[in-house]
């Protein structure tokens, strides 16, 4: 029975993260509130995140908020830009269904669906390297379209995977709202592990490791 609760117990452990997960899953959600700060809030749960995948325990709120804190500026633009494109192609669809009709509204819908899915691809990379490297929000941005690109296969299950909860809330609204508690304790934060775990072999290869990368102290950011 004593050794049921020693904290090296798998079981224990199994439970020490699932309960860091619904912690920074509910900062997550609470910081996105504003919207503005969604993105710097993004930053945050994916900082936590990668560092449960790498099997650390880390003080999750503090590390959230130092994330938030640190990437504030760049993912807030990033953020921001992002909205600005989804309302634009919004407002292009909007407009192709106003004005256009049979071949020429097909062909508008494809372009704004290309469109919509590869700033989708990039960033899927760009919090993730935001998080982890010092840089330029231009470099940043420029290395996310070129992960997107020479990491194709890789880029579509993250696409599809961020792409989840929003295709079920269009398809299954109802199904959508019955799962909705479920995305407010736990979900965010498990498809946030799921693609740390995608993306963990493109940063080891991106840092020269055969394995896993290492998690630094300053918070594996290139300095």
């Amino acid at each position: 029975m004593k050794s049921l609760f020693n904290f090296d117990n798998p079981f224990i452990q199994l439970l020490c993260r699932v309960g860091d997960m619904m912690i920074v899953n509910v900062l997550f959600w609470v910081c996105c509130l504003p919207v503005v700060t969604a993105g710097a809030s993004l930053c945050g749960l994916v900082k936590v995140i990668q560092a449960v995948t790498l099997g650390d325990e880390p003080e999750v709120v503090r590390t959230f908020f130092r994330a938030f804190r640190e990437n504030f500026r760049q993912a807030t633009i990033a953020w921001l830009a992002l909205l600005v494109v989804a309302a634009c192609l919004a407002g292009d669809l909007m407009l192709a269904r106003l004005y256009l009709t049979g071949g020429a509204l097909t062909a508008a819908r494809a372009a704004v669906a290309v469109i919509a899915l590869a700033v989708l691809a990039a960033a899927c990379y760009l919090f993730p390297l935001m998080v982890r490297y010092e840089n330029t929000l231009r470099e940043h941005c420029r290395n996310a379209l070129i992960l997107a690109v020479g990491k194709l296969p890789r880029t579509v299950a993250l696409a599809a995977l961020n792409a989840a909860p929003f295709a079920l809330a269009w398809a299954a609204p109802v199904t959508f709202l019955k799962s909705l508690a479920v995305w407010l304790i736990v979900g965010f934060a498990g498809l946030s592990y799921l693609g740390c775990m995608l993306l963990r072999p493109v940063l080891a290869q991106l840092e020269g490791r055969s394995g896993k990368p290492e998690d630094e102290e300053d918070g594996g950011r290139d300095r």
